[in-house]
C-alpha cells in the first residue's frame, strides 16, 4: 500500500479522503505538478518548485511555496514508498 501526503499528514492511500466541500472538488481549482524520481533521487526539483509557484500565481492563490518543506515531504514520500523509479504527483 502506498503512502500519500494529505492535509499535512502522511497516510496510507486507503485512508486518504477529500471532503466534498473541498474547493478543488467543487470548482476544479487546482495545480497539477509532478516530480520525477530516478534511482531513488528527485530529478529537477528546483524547476518543479518554480513551475508550482508560477501556476499558483496564475490562479491567484496566496500561497508561498516553502521549498525546504516540500523537499522534505518529497524525500519522505520516496523513503516511505521505497520509490526507485517513478513520479510524485
Amino acid at each position: 500500500m502506498r503512502t500519500v501526503f494529505l492535509n499535512g499528514n502522511f497516510v496510507s492511500e486507503d485512508e486518504a479522503h477529500v471532503s466534498v466541500f473541498d474547493r478543488g472538488f467543487l470548482f476544479a481549482d487546482g495545480v497539477y505538478e509532478v516530480t520525477t524520481v530516478v534511482d531513488g533521487k528527485l530529478i529537477g526539483f528546483d524547476g518543479h518548485i518554480e513551475r508550482l509557484q508560477r501556476s499558483l500565481g496564475e490562479l491567484h492563490y496566496n500561497y508561498e511555496v516553502d521549498r525546504e518543506e516540500l523537499l522534505s515531504i518529497h524525500r519522505e514520500l520516496v523513503k516511505r514508498n521505497a520509490l526507485d523509479q517513478g513520479m510524485i504527483y
